[in-house]
């Protein structure tokens, strides 16, 4: 009965693993130069600052547009195949979320999102997009800050400071 007493009390004393996260980057995203084995996009400009432009192309709501891509990237280990991050963004004013094929909320300040990580360890890419529009002088600088969580840990957090273009006149 000890034995198992001292076997069930060293299980339970060894500390689990926690996913690590090095090497993150976020900022301005190239998604047509592939630099990488898979051809996925990578983080080429890492920065807080996002100056919104009509360079880029994206499909939001079904409707192709100007953007300006964006994202994040990170290596990771010790996390279980299929891991899945939770993830909130904080807005300093709502916006109009959404993806491809739908848009997810009317203009909202936060927005949650998931994220999965396939493997136990490797490399995670994920482009975002900010949709080319004008504002005025006071409105033109967004603060987006996200943080992704496992469970009640938080993985990573990052911020961008998005600053839209303002007409002259």
């Amino acid at each position: 009965m000890r034995i198992l007493l001292v076997l069930v009390f060293l299980f339970f004393s060894i500390p689990s693993s926690a996913i690590e996260v090095s090497n993150f980057r976020s900022g301005l995203a190239c998604t047509h130069t592939k630099l990488t084995e898979d051809g996925r996009g990578w983080i080429c400009q890492p920065t807080e600052d996002i100056l919104v432009t009509d360079q880029g192309s994206c499909v939001f709501n079904g409707e192709r547009m100007p953007c300006t891509w964006v994202g994040f990237e990170f290596d990771y280990k010790n996390a279980k195949k299929h891991t899945k991050l939770q993830c909130e963004e904080r807005l300093s004013e709502p916006l109009i979320h959404g993806n491809p094929k739908e848009v997810l909320d009317k203009g909202e300040a936060t927005g949650k999102y998931e994220l999965e990580l396939e493997d136990e360890s490797g490399h995670f890419y994920n482009p975002q997009y900010f949709t080319f529009v004008r504002r005025t002088k006071d409105s033109a600088l967004l603060i987006s800050k996200t943080s992704c969580k496992l469970g009640n840990t938080v993985v990573f957090e990052y911020q961008f400071k998005v600053h839209y273009p303002v007409p002259e006149n």
